[in-house]
């Protein structure tokens, strides 16, 4: 039997943010206007919400494409971007969210084959700093920097 297109893991997906939406309800709220910036039960609530529209859209885009999927063994390329993202989730904590980010964004395109180094370089460099300006600036959230904590 096959699906379409990027229904299987989106359904996957779309479970898993509704699982972990579920485990963000437990979690203690703030009294209104105690918190700095963002509340704490808001923040992953924004980014499940995106994850789970970012599915859906994948989803339609497969529906509509009308590709079925093929019961080959994934690229070796996904096996290796799922590691990098799973050593990026573990090296956080030590490293900081922008040096993360920076080398998520500089490997990943290489990784898939762009060859273009100053668009990677740039790109590597312009999503940590957006990512510092949007979180940290501008909705008071306190990123893990790491090295980068001189920032602060």
């Amino acid at each position: 039997m096959t699906f379409p297109k990027d229904l299987v893991p989106g359904c996957l997906i779309l479970i898993l943010c509704a699982a972990l939406y579920y485990v963000t309800t437990t979690f203690d709220s703030d009294p209104l206007g105690a918190a700095q910036g963002m509340p704490a039960t808001h923040m992953p609530r924004l980014v499940l919400s995106v994850i789970a529209a970012l599915a859906v859209l994948m989803i339609a885009q497969g529906l509509r494409s009308g590709e079925k999927t093929s019961s080959d063994m994934p690229p070796w390329k996904m096996w290796a971007t799922a590691g990098l993202l799973g050593a990026a989730a573990f090296a956080t904590p030590f490293i900081g969210v922008p040096l993360t980010f920076f080398l998520v964004c500089g490997s990943l395109p290489l990784l898939w084959g762009a060859r273009d180094f100053k668009l990677v370089a740039l790109f590597a460099v312009a999503v940590p700093v957006a990512i510092y300006i949007v979180f940290q600036i501008l909705l008071g959230l306190r990123l893990p920097l790491g090295p980068l904590a001189f920032l602060s």
